[in-house]
């Protein structure tokens, strides 16, 4: 079982970016990158997590990330990117709901159970840049791993 943020953040960039040609994502990202040099993209980001006592010897961990989907320059008409930002997310919201226990190569599930609870769209103005906003839907997935101790 994957107990570690970090190792989540690599799990989840890595199924993307073997996933990024039929999603369509053009880049893949992570830890907040500033430089996305093709859209659209996808950034995770590490959220928060949580430690409980479960049971003899066992933490349950409850971890979040966020996946940051930056979809079309704002110079592009509403109509050319509405539904394929749409599209985008609710295929994303599919692969990251198509295995909850995200089971790795060997058959072992990496986490009890990870899902897509929320969706929030949205416009961001680059930091790195003073160029045009971008369009971007937040996506928050939760975790439920455990730890023996």
């Amino acid at each position: 079982m994957i107990t570690t943020t970090w190792e989540l953040v690599d799990m989840a960039v890595s199924r993307l970016e073997a996933q990024s040609g039929p999603l369509g994502i053009k880049f893949v990202g992570a830890y907040e990158e500033k430089i996305i040099p093709r859209f659209p993209a996808v950034v995770v980001v590490p959220g928060g997590q949580a430690k409980t006592f479960h049971g003899t010897h066992t933490f349950q961990i409850n971890a979040t990330l966020y996946f940051y989907v930056y979809h079309a320059n704002l110079t592009l008409t509403k109509r050319e990117r509405s539904k394929a930002d749409l599209q985008l997310v609710s295929n994303l919201e599919a692969e990251l709901d198509s295995d909850m226990g995200w089971t790795d190569e060997t058959g072992s599930k990496s986490v009890i159970q990870g899902w897509v609870e929320q969706e929030e769209p949205g416009i961001l103005q680059p930091k790195a840049s003073k160029g045009d906003a971008v369009i971007c839907t937040r996506l928050t997935w939760r975790a439920i791993s455990q730890r023996r101790f």
